[in-house]
């Protein structure tokens, strides 16, 4: 009678990839300072997005370039946009690398420096990158809201090398002579940090960049098939089969491993595992489809009205000047001005301070945007007179 063995049949699951991304939050610790997301290195993250998405940082980029314009000048001191406000650079040079820390992070910082006698005035305004400024704690939130002091260091993934410095906030009555003026947009239950406007559109944006990571892992992998690996030399044991499932996920999650082989080492041909190819399931042609969602919604994050503004075409629709011209008023009235109008006032206060006479400063408008007679800096509300100024320094 022949004898009859069981066979062992072991199938296991594969654990892919859960796809996350970093949330903002202000997290308490021993530390003097607030931790900005939960390792403290959320700006990393933002900036991260900024310099992988062409879309999003096209769209930041004109941005930018709408809320500088064609520069900044000041009629009743025209030379104070010229003089140097630290070693290297101007009020225009200054305003904007605020400009874009603004709309990048939501927020912008700068390093004011007094001179000996606080009657003269400020000697140097400098520009502090907004990623390498961290909150100190509120002492108590139930008498005041505001922060008293900063913190700052090159690297905040790296704080043993790069040892954060503390810096009192910006206050004429201080005697400190070195201090950070810390300036950002409103964000509900946010005390310390802001959020960026186009923070909704950040699943998108990272959607966008994994889609263009996909198809160059899969070019550059030779569009290899999906694989079934089968091993058909006996059931190993459990920590064996562990090894081996963790080897396999770690393979083929992600992008970053789009298209890759499989090299197998057997004893001998007739232990050698069975290869099956499996039909691809279309998620080339999947991620072509959902990517004018994606562009959609990050257009919407930036509240863009039509992607013409920033050369995306809408298929089998061609675009009028008035309609782009159209666009482009709607855009600088409800997103550039709003920009504009968190800038110009922190920069009039210090110009004031640093000149001892009350500056107004203005936006010159783009040179394209005269083509339309549009002026954004006209209709936004600025101070006409001088004593309006000296009211706003007091």
């Amino acid at each position: 009678m022949e004898e009859i063995q069981k066979k062992k049949v072991n199938i296991r699951k594969l654990n892919f990839y859960n796809a996350t991304l970093p949330v903002l939050s202000e997290v308490f610790s021993q530390k003097d300072w607030v931790f900005y997301g939960e390792n403290n290195v959320y700006p990393n993250f933002l900036i991260g997005q900024y310099n992988n998405c062409a879309i999003h940082k096209a769209i930041v980029q004109s941005k930018v370039s709408q809320i500088v314009g064609d520069g900044l000048s000041c009629k009743n001191n025209p030379m104070a946009t010229v003089h140097l406000v630290n070693r290297n650079e101007n009020i225009e040079e200054v305003y904007k690398k605020c400009a874009l820390d603004l709309v990048l992070f939501g927020g912008f910082s700068l390093n004011v420096v007094w001179k000996r006698d606080r009657n003269e005035g400020i000697a140097e305004i400098h520009h502090l990158d907004f990623s390498r400024v961290r909150c100190g704690k509120i002492e108590d939130i139930e008498e005041s809201d505001e922060v008293d002091r900063y913190y700052y260091s090159p690297d905040w993934g790296n704080t043993r090398k790069y040892k954060p410095t503390e810096y009192p906030a910006f206050d004429r009555e201080s005697s400190d002579p070195s201090q950070i003026l810390y300036v950002k947009s409103y964000q509900p239950s946010n005390d310390y940090y802001p959020s960026p406007d186009y923070s909704g559109a950040l699943a998108a944006i990272d959607i966008s960049i994994e889609i263009q990571n996909f198809h160059k892992n899969n070019l550059k992998n030779g569009m290899m098939p999906t694989l079934f690996i089968g091993f058909n030399n006996g059931v190993p044991g459990p920590e064996e089969q562990t090894i081996i499932t963790r080897a396999l996920e770690e393979s083929y999650s992600g992008s970053d491993n789009a298209g890759r082989a499989v090299i197998s080492f057997n004893e001998s041909k007739e232990t050698a595992p069975t290869v099956e190819s499996i039909a691809p399931n279309g998620s080339d042609n999947y991620y072509t489809t959902i990517y004018e969602d994606i562009i959609r919604s990050i257009l919407s994050g930036h509240r863009v009205s039509s992607g013409e503004l920033f050369g995306i075409s809408t298929a089998g629709k061609l675009g009028s000047a008035n309609e782009i011209l159209e666009h482009s008023e709607f855009f600088r009235n409800t997103v550039v001005k709003a920009y504009i109008k968190e800038l110009l006032p922190t920069f009039n206060k210090l110009m004031s301070l640093k000149f001892q006479e009350p500056i107004i400063l203005k936006v010159d408008p783009l040179t394209i945007l005269d083509v339309a007679n549009i002026s954004v800096v006209d209709e936004i509300k600025q101070p006409t007179e001088v004593a309006e100024v000296k009211q706003e320094i007091l």
